[in-house]
This record gives structure tokens, C-alpha cells and sequence, in this order.
């Protein structure tokens, strides 16, 4: 993993586009940290991503940049047809995933603040040996 990215666009640099929650701004940077590490490298996702982490550009102007906007606008009309096409329970249940990871990231934010906010690993990342820096 590719690690030049990391740590300069944090949690509290995201609440802005997500009305100030910061489990959504969280998940958020996850997914940006995913789209930069795992994407191909000439992927135009994978570059923006990177651009935003660094802190070099803001989400909101990366989605005005053409590359960015078409590849943006391709992976979301994607998305949408995949979500169309799964059944009502099969929606139910990806809402519910959701709640429940928003729930587990304020569990883990609440958890953080508790411990003077330091990164407080999570029972499967501690079984991994992984762990980060709060942010």
C-alpha cells in the first residue's frame, strides 16, 4: 500500500461535505484512501483521489476537473444501475449495512475522544496487527 497519500487530509477536512458528521466524513476519506490505493494506476479516480488526500485539491473542485467529473460521472451512473437492478430486500439490506458501519465508525470515534484521541484499534484490527494514527 502506498502510503505517500496518508495522513494530510483528515476527518475534520471533510466534514464540510458531509453537514459536519464526522463518522460520514470518515467513511468518506476510507473511501477515497481505497479508490487511491486499489484503483489501476491510470485510473483517473486513482489520481484524484491521491490529489484530495494530499490535500492538493478539494473534493468539490476535483468533481469540476473534466477527467475527474467524466470518470466521477461514469462510476456513479454505474452505481445507480447496479442498485437499481437489486431487489428490495437486497436494498434493505445494503441500507442496513450502512447504518450499521456508521454506527461502528461513531463507536469508534466516541472510543477515540474517550482516550484523549488516540486511534483506539478495533477488535479485527488489533487480531491483524494493524492500526493508525487518529485522525
Amino acid at each position: 500500500m502506498n502510503k505517500d497519500h496518508r495522513d494530510v487530509v483528515q476527518d475534520r477536512d471533510l466534514m464540510d461535505l458531509t453537514g459536519g458528521d464526522q463518522a460520514r466524513a470518515r467513511a468518506l476519506r476510507a473511501s477515497l484512501q481505497r479508490l487511491a490505493d486499489e484503483r489501476a494506476p491510470d485510473d483517473p479516480l486513482r489520481e484524484m483521489a491521491r490529489e484530495v488526500l494530499r490535500g492538493r485539491v478539494g473534493l468539490r473542485e476535483a468533481a469540476r476537473i473534466p477527467a475527474y467529473a467524466e470518470a466521477l460521472g461514469e462510476r456513479m451512473t454505474r452505481g445507480f444501475r447496479e442498485y437499481e437492478r437489486l431487489s428490495p430486500d437486497e436494498r434493505s439490506e445494503q441500507q442496513t449495512a450502512a447504518r450499521c458501519h456508521l454506527a461502528d465508525l461513531r463507536d469508534e470515534i466516541e472510543r477515540e475522544r474517550a482516550a484523549g484521541g488516540r486511534y483506539v484499534l478495533r477488535g479485527a484490527e488489533r487480531a491483524q496487527g494493524r492500526g493508525r494514527a487518529s485522525g
